[in-house]
């Protein structure tokens, strides 16, 4: 797949675009600085699931549904040690807490 990076400046805030090659119109991506197109590009080079959501809702537009779902997911680190921590039960404590004051 041939992925090309252009510049246009007339566009009024988005002006750097990632384009499929041969594929269809929809698929290409607007993006704010030339860096992030190159991190895009480099993430789909090698085959890599995107973790940041701008980085994500652009491969989702360039590469097809199959291709998409077979990008390689990181495995989460999970530190057995520290136990499973909860979000709710961290808030629930804050809450109390700022009662009692």
């Amino acid at each position: 797949m041939k992925l090309t990076i252009k510049y246009y400046p007339k566009l009024p805030k988005r002006k750097w675009i990632l384009i499929r090659e041969g594929g269809a119109y929809e698929q290409h991506a607007h993006f704010l600085c030339k860096k992030d197109a190159e991190n895009v590009r480099r993430l789909i080079d090698s085959n890599k699931y995107p973790y940041n959501k701008k980085y994500k809702l652009a491969m989702q537009r360039i590469l097809t549904e199959e291709e998409f779902k077979k990008l390689k997911k990181k495995q989460r680190y999970y530190n057995v040690n520290k136990g499973i921590r909860r979000a709710n039960a961290c808030n629930k404590y804050k809450q109390r807490k700022t009662r009692r004051l």
